[in-house]
């Protein structure tokens, strides 16, 4: 089992200007499709790989499994928000997770990604498949960069291209160029060949992720960094590095260019 010090020293930092002010949305391309696991990992990633603070968001519209998968600890009293401290945890890497209520839904996103970007924390949503949902349209209006998420199998990739037509004809063909796909490998051995998928939407799309089978995630309970592929830490890297074309830059940049 690969110890938490070591992990951090082999994890690269995504190359994003300005990490605090990221926020990024992750939806479900089609059901199963690891939007969980992927903000859950993109948060990691951003997390020890730049020492942002970052709040990870249950933004799903019946309640998604994000504070179960996730909460490793308590929140310490700096960093909670009375309106959700009955819902608020932090993950195993640091970040701080918004989970759903008992009713389910814990408001409007963009007021809550309003309320996270005054405090100076970076931004992850985990929308699951409500994106098209019109909670969510405001925040996606707002401009953070989608990441769409779906296993890599034949019937799921095929809903996934029905989700990526659908979000081109509400927010327009240009949206698209904004949008990371990430593909997730949830069997040792490939199911499908993706290869053409990914040479299809790679020329639409802001870029094309795999994450590689990995069976820490592919477990029940509650995620665990330190136990994580280094492969994995990776790919979640690399769509961080993707986001970052987008991302806002810091003041310091825009004065200086």
């Amino acid at each position: 089992m690969p110890e938490k010090s070591r992990i951090v020293t082999l994890m690269r930092s995504p190359e994003i200007s300005n990490p605090a002010a990221l926020s990024a949305v992750i939806v479900a391309g089609s059901g199963g499709a690891a939007s969980t696991t992927t903000a859950f990992g993109l948060s990691t990633a951003l997390r020890l790989g730049t020492g942002c603070e970052v709040s990870v968001v249950d933004t799903t519209s019946d309640g998604g499994n994000l504070l179960a998968r996730t909460a490793a600890g308590t929140v310490a009293q700096s960093q909670r928000l009375r309106q959700f401290e009955d819902t608020m945890a932090v993950t195993s890497a640091g970040a701080v997770v918004f989970g759903a209520g008992e009713e389910g839904s814990l408001g409007d996103p963009a007021l809550i990604d309003e309320l996270l970007a005054a405090r100076g924390s970076a931004r992850v949503y985990d929308a699951g498949s409500a994106f098209r949902s019109p909670r969510l349209t405001r925040l996606i209006d707002s401009g953070p960069p989608l990441v769409v998420t779906a296993p890599a199998r034949a019937e799921p990739l095929a809903r996934l291209r029905a989700a990526l037509k659908w979000l081109a004809a509400t927010y327009g063909q240009d949206f698209l160029s904004e949008t990371v796909v990430v593909l997730s490998h949830q069997a040792p051995k490939p199911m499908v060949d993706v290869s053409g998928v990914r040479e299809a939407l790679e020329s639409r799309t802001a870029g094309v992720v795999e994450i590689p089978f990995d069976p820490v995630l592919a477990r029940p309970g509650v995620l665990d960094h330190t136990r994580i592929s280094r492969a994995t830490f990776e790919a979640w890297t690399d769509v961080l590095d993707i986001i970052g074309r987008f991302a806002p830059v810091s003041e310091e940049k825009e004065n200086l260019a």
